[in-house]
């Protein structure tokens, strides 16, 4: 029996994945690394949701929680809990280069959208990241126990036009948000992304969003839903 219970002991020991070494480097360039390697991608999954507060659009839309999916170089698909004047409504969105397809807020059919017709039309969840990452200023390594093994953690702010592919707008006057970067220490894919502060007139200063992103180049593609 303890012959046994060493060889399962051992064997389970072999299954766990190690801990990559983090090569000791600035946070810029982890930053300018995971940078470069967010461009390589041709698709990943993400998800936004909220601590405090919710994400105010320009248009006057709250949204709470988005889910979706990004395909390279212009194609993306959401599905979003948002507050349209009190009111709770769940809207999906596929947009294939400058086709956006959104489905009716009370027959849930999908609609093919004129040019700026879509209230998500500017939601590109790529250049969000993409933004986030080149515009990082004054990047430095968070605390120790900041994350768990095996990532790189940065603190930053952010000024307000880095969202602006998430609000439709910014408010340029807003004080710079504060982010906490979380970078993959194997792969130096951004994994998260939390955000601190408000980007637009009618959000609360103290919001907090957090953008994760997971699947990378899992053979994801976007078709039109009609």
């Amino acid at each position: 029996m303890i012959l046994a219970a060493l060889t399962f002991a051992c064997s389970s020991d072999d299954q766990t994945e190690p801990v990559p070494t983090l090569e000791p480097l600035s946070p810029a360039e982890v930053i300018a690394r995971s940078s470069d390697a967010l461009s390589g991608l041709t698709s990943f999954r993400f998800a936004l949701s909220h601590d405090r507060g919710n994400t105010v659009l320009t248009n006057g839309i709250q949204v709470q929680r988005v889910t979706g999916t990004a395909v390279a170089p212009g194609s993306y698909t959401l599905n979003a809990d948002t507050l349209v004047s009190g009111f709770f409504i769940n809207t999906e969105v596929v947009v294939i280069d400058q086709d956006s397809y959104m489905t009716h807020p009370i027959t849930h059919r999908w609609e093919l959208l004129g040019p700026d017709a879509s209230p998500f039309g500017t939601f590109d969840p790529t250049l969000l990241v993409a933004n986030i990452l080149d515009q990082v200023d004054a990047p430095a390594h968070a605390p120790p126990g900041s994350g768990k093994d095996g990532v790189y953690v940065i603190d930053g702010n952010l000024p307000p036009a880095a969202l602006s592919s998430l609000t439709g707008g910014v408010d340029e006057s807003a004080p710079p948000l504060a982010v906490r970067v979380t970078v993959d220490g194997a792969t130096f894919l951004p994994v998260e992304a939390r955000i601190t502060g408000r980007a637009t007139e009618t959000e609360s200063a103290d919001l907090v969003r957090t953008v994760r992103l997971f699947e990378f180049d899992a053979g994801i593609t976007v078709e039109p839903p009609i």
